[in-house]
């Protein structure tokens, strides 16, 4: 079978991302939806660095549940957010916005992404001719 460029590029495409998307994509089907009420702004230090935070409650499991939000996500006091979290452990909550559920996926995908765009896309990288050939029989591999 022989693989052209593009198709070599799609492979290792979905092989970088996937490690990335799939924890999410599972996090997300296991979750389930509640409306929160901000209840006060926190503030933590880690050295010279000040984090302020929303300190957020939700019901579930006929119990009150609370959590911090990202970094930096403030919301008014009473304000009411929607809330995702884990059937199975409802300490394990987001703010069901795309900035507190997909920023650490996106931050640290892009990079192994960027660095395929690279080498598929950069004058030097793979060119444009590049064929690969895969069998059974030796050699297993072989450029064409």
């Amino acid at each position: 079978m022989i693989f052209s460029r593009t198709s070599i590029f799609l492979i290792s495409l979905v092989v970088v991302i996937t490690p990335f998307l799939l924890p999410k994509l599972i996090w997300l089907s296991n979750s389930e939806k509640a409306i929160g009420t901000m209840r006060f702004v926190g503030k933590s230090y880690t050295g010279q660095l000040i984090h302020v935070y929303s300190e957020i409650s939700f019901p579930a499991k006929n119990d009150t549940f609370w959590f911090n939000s990202n970094d930096n996500t403030v919301f008014n006091i009473g304000e009411k957010v929607p809330v995702r979290y884990q059937k199975n452990d409802p300490t394990d909550a987001r703010v069901s916005i795309f900035s507190n559920i997909w920023s650490d996926t996106v931050i640290y995908g892009s990079g192994p992404v960027i660095i395929l765009l690279l080498v598929f896309f950069h004058p030097k990288g793979i060119s444009r001719s590049f064929r690969l050939r895969v069998s059974s029989n030796r050699p297993y591999i072989k450029v064409v």
